[in-house]
């Protein structure tokens, strides 16, 4: 009896161990089969009567898209092709087929995210927002759109699949897109919008989102400024650095010869912090601050080099074809 005992106490870590290994079919690598399966779909359906009440459908100009809500006073998140253009009196629709007047508020072409408003007071049914970096490649997920537009006989449209790629202002999924999806949500197993799609192709693993990190990273300028466009960008400052998103921050590859960056003395490794003041934490970011300065305008560039804190106040130029930073 003592000896059986230690061998349960000795044990005891390892049984303890074991217990919190088992995780949910929707947090594993990999189905161990088709219970995992069929449990992956329970909790999916479980998590469906609150995320679709707040999925909207979004009609302007004869045009169809997505969006879902994510504010109590009717925030909308949506595409930046689906809005078009900030200021715009629109219409969203409830899956009851209710239809509530919106005006379309701002965004960037660069990640395709963009903002309306319900301008109808009133209590609107919302989802939560997940926090920057929570999806992760190989991570569930599950789609909500109206394709081809509003249809109360058929209902909202669901498809389920896996982030399979995520760089800096896109992710990308195996969840099936169709047209008139765009602007609608993308969710991770906790019902949290992970992404917003954006762009699909013929390919069944060729659909592409918005991050949620976007509209994060980007909020006041989606919110209260208007959508910043390629055509904008062209005729914007140019500071000639390449970036890249690193889990610290935003590093430069590369200073680009006969730049202001470069004579400005930026190297490759060095981390970017603010311009004039406001910390820059995505790519994108970066490119629409950047662009919205006109050429010839003076910029405060805050940055780190190893252990050393620097800053240059660098003149801006115009910006030559096919270069965004």
């Amino acid at each position: 009896m003592r000896l059986a005992l230690v061998i349960i106490l000795a044990l005891f870590p390892y049984m303890c161990l074991l217990a919190k290994e088992e995780v949910s079919a929707w947090n594993r690598t990999v189905p161990r089969g088709p219970d995992d399966l069929l449990e992956i779909q329970e909790r999916m359906q479980s998590l469906l009567p609150k995320v679709r009440k707040a999925l909207v459908s979004i009609e302007s100009n004869g045009g169809a898209g997505s969006g879902i809500i994510i504010s109590e006073d009717g925030l909308v998140l949506t595409a930046a092709h689906v809005i078009g253009s900030s200021g715009k009196t629109m219409s969203v629709r409830l899956p009851n087929g209710k239809r509530l007047p919106a005006v379309s508020l701002g965004g960037s072409e660069i990640s395709d995210g963009g903002m309306l408003k319900i301008t109808k007071s009133g209590s609107w049914p919302f989802v939560e927002m997940a926090p920057r970096g929570s999806a992760s490649i190989g991570d569930w997920c599950f789609g909500l759109g109206h394709p081809g537009g509003f249809d109360k006989d058929r209902g909202i449209v669901i498809r389920i699949g896996r982030v399979i790629a995520k760089k800096e202002e896109t992710m990308r999924t195996d969840s099936r897109l169709l047209g008139g999806d765009s602007g609608g949500p993308l969710f991770d197993f906790d019902g949290r919008v992970i992404g917003i799609h954006s762009r699909i192709s013929k390919e069944p693993d060729e659909n592409f989102h918005v991050p949620i990190e976007s509209f994060r990273a980007n909020w006041d300028f989606f919110k209260d400024g208007k959508l910043f466009t390629m055509e904008q960008l062209s005729k914007g400052g140019f500071l000639g650095v390449a970036c890249e998103e690193r889990e610290e921050g935003i590093f430069v590859t590369e200073a680009l010869d006969r730049t202001p960056a470069k004579k400005a003395g930026l190297k490759s490794d060095d981390l970017i912090i603010s311009i004039d003041g406001e910390r820059i934490e995505t790519t994108e970011e970066l490119i629409i601050l950047i662009g919205s300065k006109k050429p010839g305008m003076e910029i405060k560039l805050e940055y780190r080099r190893e252990d050393k804190s620097l800053s240059s106040k660098i003149k801006l130029v115009e910006r030559p074809k096919r270069s965004r930073r």
